[in-house]
């Protein structure tokens, strides 16, 4: 299976070095509310609405806010995914273990522990009664690989043919639905849904110590080539120690469908911790609500020798969260030309939602235009700076605002930051 070169912070992960909890690097934040037109900076109060327990409360008013369980490994998993004569192992691959997971119709989450090594192929795991949680059994991240090469343009029969050798997938498997749906297009390529590696749409699933990724690579070079490593439609997600390494629209979190009207209003939320995210354009995109905390993105321009965008968040305008990242780091090579994000703007619908706080930004950034404009329908970036502030120093400003962009910052540090 073709595989990255992965930076040097991928390859501290793969050789097992911890992810500091701590995002600055000896220097406090420059950083001072309102800010500017081109870039909006938070004050102290407003910063207070935006918290991962404001990110995962529910659209149900009545609802208690989401409050994830962080991801227990057990002493003996439902099943065993490795070499036919490994030691307890029940699968030799990690769909035939996910198939027999959903086949159980259970309730109950069901572990699947999946030992070092490279595992090629697509991995579908389905909506169900029960939840799973897959880990790896190395000593990090990188001892355990899933992922191939998948564009968004190929057509749907270069597709199946790629996805479903054998067949993996067939009528009757619990997955057979999610791939179906997929070897049915009509539009001439399958598209950027159809594009990920790892899909799932399984609520309450868990990621640990695992590696992603779609390897496309730089072979397309530059242009509308989308190429998902992990597309997540689930809600109640966890993600932990996992590396996610793509070109562009690298992590996809979505509600199943971007275009789908009867999906606007379904809430699916992420956690994703202590884990490191690689791509060039629109590297994290999508509709849902995801906090991403003491996480490691890296924009790479080797594909496209041009600025990359971090965040594409698809956020519906009338949802006030969409991407929380806090104690992060943000790192893209070149000098001061990358952007942390612009809105993807589906359909009038979307005005997407970020905030990046106390988290680094290196020189790779550029310092007086760190936002773009939305993708799609290339509106232009408008920031909200505010009209002044009241005898109580608070700022005038609405933040949802449906004249201006979301796109917030909060005591970041870091030469990019300034």
């Amino acid at each position: 299976m073709k595989t990255f070169s992965l930076s040097r912070l991928a390859l501290a992960l793969a050789v097992g070095v911890t992810l500091s909890a701590c995002s600055s690097s000896g220097t406090s934040s420059n950083q001072e509310a309102p800010g500017s037109q081109a870039r909006p900076i938070l004050s102290a109060g407003e910063a207070k609405n935006f918290t991962q327990q404001r990110y995962f409360s529910d659209i149900s008013p009545d609802s208690a806010p989401w409050s994830p369980p962080g991801i227990a490994i057990p002493q003996s998993p439902d099943f065993v995914v490795g070499q036919a004569n490994g030691e307890g192992v029940t699968h030799t691959s990690i769909q035939a273990a996910v198939d027999a997971a959903m086949a159980k119709h259970s309730s109950r989450r069901q572990y699947i522990a999946i030992q070092p090594g490279e595992y090629s192929g697509t991995v579908y795991i389905p909506a169900g009664s029960g939840s799973l949680t897959l880990y790896g059994t190395g000593n990090n991240p990188a001892d355990v690989k899933i992922g191939m090469s998948l564009d968004s343009e190929i057509d749907a029969i270069t597709w199946r043919h790629a996805v479903n050798p054998g067949g993996k997938y067939m009528p009757g498997k619990p997955a057979w639905y999610m791939f179906d749906n997929c070897q049915n297009r009509r539009e001439g390529n399958v598209g950027i849904m159809c594009s990920a590696v790892f899909w799932s749409q399984n609520n309450g699933l868990q990621l640990k110590n695992l590696t992603i990724q779609n390897t496309l690579g730089d072979a397309v070079g530059e242009g509308d080539h989308r190429a998902v490593a992990l597309r997540s439609d689930g809600d109640k997600v966890q993600i932990d120690h996992v590396n996610i390494l793509g070109r562009q629209n690298t992590l996809l979190v979505t509600n199943s469908d971007l275009n789908n009207r009867m999906m606007d209003n379904r809430l699916t939320r992420t956690l994703v911790t202590n884990s490191y995210i690689e791509g060039d354009v629109d590297m994290v995109a999508g509709r849902g609500a995801v906090v991403f905390d003491n996480t490691d993105f890296r924009l790479v321009n080797s594909r496209t020798q041009k600025q990359g965008w971090v965040f594409a968040p698809a956020t519906q305008a009338n949802m006030y969260y969409g991407f929380l990242v806090e104690n992060s780091r943000l790192t893209a090579d070149g000098e001061g030309v990358a952007q942390l994000g612009r809105s993807w703007d589906l359909g009038g619908k979307s005005n997407g939602q970020v905030v990046i706080r106390n988290s680094t930004i290196n020189a790779g950034f550029n310092r007086d235009q760190p936002w773009g404009d939305a993708a799609e329908s290339g509106r232009a970036w408008a920031g909200n700076a505010g009209e002044g502030a009241d005898d109580d120093g608070n700022i005038k400003r609405d933040l949802n605002d449906p004249n201006f962009n979301r796109l917030w910052e909060y005591q970041n540090s870091g030469e990019g930051s300034e």
